[in-house]
């Protein structure tokens, strides 16, 4: 059945200063769990640690029997989160590490079709995959035996297994974090009480109590976000919201994405208007910082004012995209949103003819916010392809010209702003699936 929840991150804050000796305690336990983190990347984050990190198990054991816990005298509620979060990392590294494989594989030219539904099975079955890393037999379940021996059939077999070798070996990272002051805590390490939260530390028996702005109590695990210069700290909690169901939300609307105007409908309106001008603050707050800091570096400057305003300018972006996505949520109403495929970045990196605003345009920011607040009121997000979607004359389909931001089409003398012909576009394509790829990134599940 799908799901009728969602969570979100809300945050807690600290309503008076943390006392040094207290936030000492807060950064011993920060520092020890990164220890442990950096313990379990380094024990399991390569490729004979491959069979023991799925589900995890082993890893448990493995670092209860090690010592380390009693070695920093880190309470269980935190050591196992740490080894918890670190084996999380890890497994989402070895994801990113056969999704990078996988598009080489689709690249390499020397590949055959053969070659590549080879490796492309032996990446799905975990057993293979495994034994070709480990340099072991490859067995498998019956079930899989006959298709196995398909897919071997004419390919160099050692050829490819030294491939994939190879491909990993390249691609896999070994992770290291050098962030010492967030640490996750689990229910048993917190009560809420005398409006403030109190945290379990490393002395037994033993918590420190620290008054909050909120009265509001969670019963899932927390995350703690430490601020020692200024003595606060911030309580990140996950909350389980009801998706909202609208009937008067049923319309089908294109949009496109950009750096000046946020957002464009097929109709033409317009939703964030003065998005470029809170990027441009931000863009050149960051481009004469970092030209300040390369001019006095050895000087060494510090960067906690610069910090502090990139921060400021940041969360006043942020506001402002969250705040007209829901205005242009409830104003179109809509049912189905489609959006345009974004680019991945060059290869190349971040071209320095290229403006500093562009290089550091939020695009992923704003896509993810509109994602998550589709999922919050049951809106299908759908990207489709975005090849010359701005291009193309969304009336006839012939190319066009842009000139001064305006779309011209001379075949059949149909004008618009770039913009709401590549939203006008973009609704096309969604409701035209069958001619073009659709991809469902938000349907509520």
């Amino acid at each position: 059945m799908p799901s009728s929840t969602i969570y979100k991150t809300v945050r807690q804050y600290n309503s008076e200063r943390i006392p040094e000796a207290d936030m000492s305690r807060l950064q011993e336990i920060a520092k020890d769990y990164r220890a442990v983190r950096n313990y379990v990347y380094q024990r399991y984050g390569g490729i004979k640690s491959l069979p023991k990190i799925y589900p995890g198990y082993t890893v448990q054991n493995e670092m209860t029997a090690s010592g380390l816990r009693a070695k920093l005298g880190l309470p269980s509620v935190y050591f196992y989160l740490a080894v918890f979060d670190a084996l999380g990392d890890i497994k989402k590294q070895w994801t990113q590490t056969k999704g990078k494989i996988e598009q080489c594989i689709r690249e390499n030219e020397n590949l055959t079709s053969e070659d590549r539904h080879y490796l492309r099975f032996v990446m799905k079955q975990s057993d293979c995959f495994e034994a070709i890393l480990l340099g072991q037999e490859i067995q498998l379940a019956k079930a899989w035996e006959k298709s196995f021996l398909e897919v071997q059939t004419g390919v160099e077999e050692k050829r490819l297994n030294q491939y994939l070798c190879r491909q990993v070996r390249r691609h896999l990272k070994k992770l290291h974090t050098e962030t010492d002051n967030i640490f996750s805590v689990s229910e048993r390490a917190y009560r809420y009480e005398d409006h403030g939260i109190y945290l379990a530390v490393k002395e037994k028996r033993k918590r420190i109590f620290i008054p909050l702005t909120d009265n509001n109590r969670y019963t899932k695990q927390l995350t703690v976000q430490l601020f020692p210069e200024e003595g606060n700290i911030v309580i990140h909690a996950p909350i389980e919201r009801q998706i909202r169901q609208h009937e008067d939300y049923h319309r089908e609307i294109g949009l496109a994405l950009g750096i000046r105007t946020m957002f464009v409908t097929d109709e033409g309106r317009a939703y964030g208007e003065k998005y470029s001008e809170y990027q441009y603050a931000l863009s050149e707050y960051v481009r004469e910082g970092s030209t300040r800091y390369r001019r006095n570096k050895q000087k060494n400057p510090g960067r906690k004012k610069y910090t502090a305003g990139r921060e400021r300018l940041e969360a006043a972006l942020h506001t402002y995209i969250n705040a007209e996505i829901n205005r242009m949520l409830r104003t179109e109403r809509p049912a189905v949103i489609y959006l345009p495929k974004l680019p991945q970045s060059s290869k190349a990196g971040i071209n320095k003819k290229i403006n500093s605003s562009v290089n550091m345009w939020q695009k992923g920011y704003v896509r993810n916010r509109l994602l998550q607040k589709c999922r919050e009121q049951s809106i299908a997000l759908i990207e489709v392809f975005g090849k010359d979607i701005s291009n193309e004359c969304s009336r006839c389909g012939a190319v066009g010209e842009k000139a001064d931001g305006i779309f011209t089409c001379k075949t059949c003398g149909a004008k618009y702003s770039e913009r709401e012909n590549a939203a006008k576009n973009a609704l096309n394509r969604g409701r035209d699936s069958a001619g073009h790829f659709v991809n469902d990134i938000a349907l509520p599940e």
